[in-house]
């Protein structure tokens, strides 16, 4: 059974402090109400009470049921005591999912549930056919590989996946699968479509002592020049995986031909059919394209997709398979509509940030918010090591690393473009406030300043900065005092209040420090703010 909010939260203090052979990682997802359908009946009324509906709707309710549903259907595949490739391949990339949103109670049972799939060569399937069980295998090494640095009890599960995976390399890059087992395939026709060559490509990233990068490297050059040629794709679905593929491999120019091609096909109301002016709308394929459009950064067709999908979101949190719903089949929830769906939401969230780059306000050394985090790093030993969690550009460590030399600095931020102007000898990490990717208990002390009320789940996003805190470290948590949303706010923003941060952390609190200060807001007056220091217990 899924833990309660309340239970993740008492178990948070002692789950946090268990290492990487823990059997049960921090716990993170907590129930919300769902969004309703807007078809039908339950359909948002229009004009103004639907304007306003629309401007103050939570989004981040529909995220989380979502999430939800994806662990329930997780348990499910638990069940199976022979899962067919097609679970297997979904089970790995919920779990990359999750991850991604810092869901890793659940990342770490999918896990747990696939390392028991492994078989002695690495793979996970038996079957005869030579594609299913290289694609299920890449998928779980996908998720694997997603769990690490902070699950870290994957990392041979990963390691041996890889090792299976770099066997069906030949020497001019084509994919034949190893000669040790007994296969059904014909070399002729095998691998159609280009097979998911990241994994190998990131695990050769993570251990560069291997030969893998040289090797998928080799493979992915096969595939750009022979592979898809061959056989052009013709069906949305496989034009966007197509595409999704060349991004992963750092081949943007050959991805931009595939999305001109779904640019064509997206209709008026932002559905991408699986046919040119076809009746099939399949929404894991709408899902994708709007993840492959945000990831283009075009924002105006990512959107349109997204909100097609966002509209078909069922009370449970699911998606139908099929926007059409006129069959069983259509109406059958499908699990990678509801990833596809998650990750577009994050690429979302970070094209929105990184067209404000340019906009970023200047910091003045008398801040407030300035001032606070300044008065916590003044009591912390020499040689201490210090995040701001949001980072962005790196406006705070400027000074506080000029101030305080002698710490180590980590600016961590979801907008790679940002961390490019954080300044030389800060080291910068890659990650959202849902999901910091780094052990637990690696700092003494973080902070996060305006960043909170922007993250997709508030309290997940404090809990998490928690997980990296070591016992005895802070916490402080700074944000604009508010208990609504501001108009002309994010879909994904949400009020937070010093007594809600308070609340959260709660079980996890030594000490507790609550200010309250204004912030001048130019010609528009002063802006309240609050700041929540935690000292975290032991």
């Amino acid at each position: 059974m899924v833990p309660s909010p309340r239970q993740l939260a008492r178990k948070l203090e002692d789950a946090a402090m268990v290492r990487s052979d823990a059997p049960v990682p921090p716990g993170n997802s907590e129930s919300q109400a769902t969004e309703p359908d807007d078809r039908g009946t339950t359909g948002r009324t229009r004009g103004l009470w639907g304007f306003l509906s629309r401007l103050f709707s939570r989004t981040p309710e529909g995220i989380e049921s979502t999430l939800e549903w994806l662990m329930r259907v997780s348990e499910k595949w638990e069940e199976k005591a022979a899962p067919s490739p097609s679970v297997i391949v979904a089970a790995g990339l919920v779990m990359e999912v999750m991850m991604h949103f810092g869901y890793r109670e659940a990342a770490w049972r999918i896990g747990r549930w696939l390392q028991e799939r492994q078989l002695p060569d690495g793979s996970l399937s038996e079957s005869r056919a030579a594609e299913p069980v290289f694609s299920a295998t890449a998928a779980a090494a996908r998720g694997w590989l997603a769990a690490l640095p902070e699950l870290n009890q994957f990392e041979g599960a990963a390691q041996k996946a890889c090792v299976f995976l770099r066997q069906w390399v030949g020497e001019e890059g084509r994919l034949l699968p190893p000669r040790n087992r007994a296969w059904n395939y014909e070399p002729t026709t095998l691998f159609n479509e280009p097979p998911d060559l990241s994994p190998l490509l990131w695990a050769g990233r993570r251990w560069p002592d291997t030969d893998w990068t040289t090797v998928v490297l080799r493979a992915i050059d096969y595939w750009r020049h022979h592979g898809h040629r061959r056989v052009p794709a013709e069906q949305s679905s496989a034009i966007v995986r197509r595409a999704i593929f060349f991004l992963d491999w750092g081949h943007r120019q050959d991805a931009i031909p595939l999305v001109e091609k779904l640019d064509r096909r997206q209709t008026a109301a932002g559905a991408v059919p699986e046919q040119d002016n076809g009746s099939v709308i399949l929404l894991a394929t709408v899902a994708q394209a709007a993840l492959l459009w945000l990831r283009m950064f075009n924002e105006t067709r990512g959107e349109q997709a997204y909100r097609f999908v966002e509209k078909r979101r069922l009370p449970d949190g699911s998606f139908p398979r099929s926007a059409r719903g006129t069959s069983e089949n259509d109406r059958e929830p499908d699990p990678l509509a509801a990833k596809y769906f998650l990750e577009a939401t994050l690429w979302r969230v970070r094209c929105a940030y990184r067209g404000r780059i340019k906009n970023e306000e200047p910091l003045d050394a008398e801040d407030p918010r300035l001032l606070a985090v300044r008065s916590l790093v003044a009591t912390m030993p020499q040689g201490s090591s210090l995040a701001d969690l949001g980072c962005g550009t790196g406006r705070y460590l400027k000074f506080l690393s000029n101030w305080f030399p002698h710490h180590q600095w980590f600016g961590i931020d979801f907008v790679p473009e940002a961390l490019r102007q954080v300044p030389r000898g800060i080291k910068t990490i890659e990650g959202n406030l849902l999901r910091i990717p780094v052990s637990d208990q690696s700092f003494h002390a973080v902070f996060s300043v305006d960043a909170v009320s922007h993250a997709l789940l508030p309290r997940q996003a404090v809990l998490e900065m928690a997980r990296v805190t070591r016992p005895g470290g802070y916490i402080l948590v700074i944000d604009r005092q508010q208990k609504s949303r501001s108009l002309g706010a994010d879909p994904w923003e949400q009020p937070v209040t010093a007594e809600q941060i308070v609340d959260w952390l709660r079980p996890v609190a030594r000490q507790t420090k609550v200010q309250q200060f204004p912030i001048s807001a130019g010609t528009l007056g002063r802006t309240p703010y609050f700041a929540v220091l935690i000292q975290r217990g032991r």
